[in-house]
């Protein structure tokens, strides 16, 4: 079963309404509860309103979470502290830790005088305390107001993402946040949703007292079982029973991302990788730069769009063009066995399809992706058939071909071995 703790979400921001800017706060902080046990029983977005931020407030239970993001910075329409303390009939009160880390951000390293509106940043709603924000100059505000728990958290991503390991330890010491109890099993897989479902149907029905979910991500699809309450007893050896029907398809054990896995395990074997990309146009490599420590494994990278410049860059042979295509398997192999010799890396990947949303024919529609690898003594390649949907099937390939490293790490057999022509979405 899941914590006791009830949470809500309240994303504050006009730009999250009209268009200017994605809410991927939310699906951040619902992850990184869920690791916890706590599942969030709504999500708010609402506009730079005094008004609305009060109702989404009051929408909120008594004796529940409720994370609120944005309008914590200095301007006008930032109205986050102010509302709140209006709501639960509370002074604003400066902090003197804020004031002194905004003193020390702003007037002592940049020049800046101590305006009014960093005075503002460093008011809080009396009965709140402050995290100081590693990154920036908003602090995260948390506290019990008006029965609820209240977590109030800057809208800049990055900043949000560099305070929530001391939110958590503080929802710890002060809100009964723990480790995700027994009754809650999860897996991250590479799989397509019909084939997840028909892989798990017999396991399903001998255990249909569990809630069963999955949903769609970035890398795949992600797979959960979970205890509903206390009286449901957890079956013994559902783990191992789960294990032997998704096989090499898993990838963690819990919210890990792809990338983070296959980082962490050329890591911990001191192996390097380089890559080679055409219709992901550097998705790839973003995927494996984004996380901190990709020195320790990454060396480069070669966009290769055009035909010349494959065979330019990375010698790939014009009669393999000419004999297969670009988008395919022969050149994809040649790809990555060319970009490995060029950046001297232990494993090379590479990316050659065709993302749509025209381009494609009858013997290579839209969707059609081929992905190469090349390690030592060794190059394989595979073709997968994606859907019609360009920024889908550059994601799934950049996933593909992340999966198919990680697999050769673990096996050193060919990735792609049985697993040619499949469909995903």
């Amino acid at each position: 079963m899941v914590t006791s703790i009830r949470a809500h979400l309240v994303s504050i921001g006009d730009e999250l309404l009209n268009g200017r800017t994605v809410d991927t706060n939310s699906g951040f902080i619902q992850r990184r509860l869920m690791r916890r046990g706590v599942a969030v029983e709504a999500v708010a977005v609402v506009p730079d309103r005094a008004g609305r931020i009060t109702a989404a407030l009051d929408a909120v239970p008594e004796e529940a979470l409720a994370v609120v993001t944005g309008g914590l910075g200095p301007t006008r329409d930032d109205l986050t502290a102010e509302t709140v303390a209006a709501w639960a009939a509370v002074p604003l009160r400066e902090h003197e830790g804020v004031a002194r880390h905004l003193r020390g951000y702003w007037c002592e390293v940049r020049g800046f005088p101590y305006a009014e509106n960093l005075v503002k940043q460093g008011l809080l709603p009396d009965g709140l305390d402050a995290l100081i924000n590693p990154l920036g100059t908003a602090p995260a505000m948390v506290g019990e107001l008006r029965g609820r728990t209240l977590v109030l958290l800057p809208g800049v991503p990055q900043e949000l993402r560099a305070l929530w390991p001391s939110v958590e330890a503080w929802l710890g010491e002060h809100a009964g946040l723990g480790e995700p109890p027994p009754g809650l099993l999860r897996r991250t897989v590479r799989f397509s949703e019909p084939g997840l479902a028909k892989a798990t149907e017999a396991l399903r029905a001998r255990h249909p007292d569990l809630v069963w979910s999955w949903w769609l991500t970035r890398w795949g699809v992600d797979v959960q079982a979970t205890a509903p309450s206390p009286a449901v007893p957890w079956p013994s050896g559902l783990e191992a029973d789960l294990e032997a029907v998704l096989g090499d398809r898993v990838y963690a054990a819990d919210l890990s991302e792809l990338n983070e896995v296959v980082q962490a395990d050329l890591i911990a074997r001191g192996r390097t990788v380089a890559v080679a990309e055409s219709c992901t146009g550097g998705l790839l490599g973003a995927a494996l730069t984004e996380i901190a420590g990709s020195s320790a494994c990454f060396l480069g990278g070669a966009l290769t769009y055009a035909d010349a410049v494959k065979t330019a860059a990375l010698g790939v042979a014009p009669a393999t063009l000419a004999a297969h295509g670009a988008v395919s398997e022969e050149t994809a192999r040649e790809m990555a066995v060319g970009c490995r010799e060029r950046f001297g890396s232990d494993h090379a990947l590479s990316i050659t399809g065709i993302a749509g949303p025209d381009g494609g024919a009858p013997d290579k529609p839209v969707g059609t992706v081929c992905v190469g690898l090349a390690s030592a003594g060794a190059a394989y390649a595979g073709r997968y058939l994606l859907g019609p949907y360009r920024y889908r099937n550059r994601e799934l390939s950049v996933s593909l071909a992340l999966d198919a490293l990680r697999r050769h790490l673990a096996t050193g057999a060919d990735p792609f071995a049985g697993s040619g022509g499949e469909t995903r979405r």
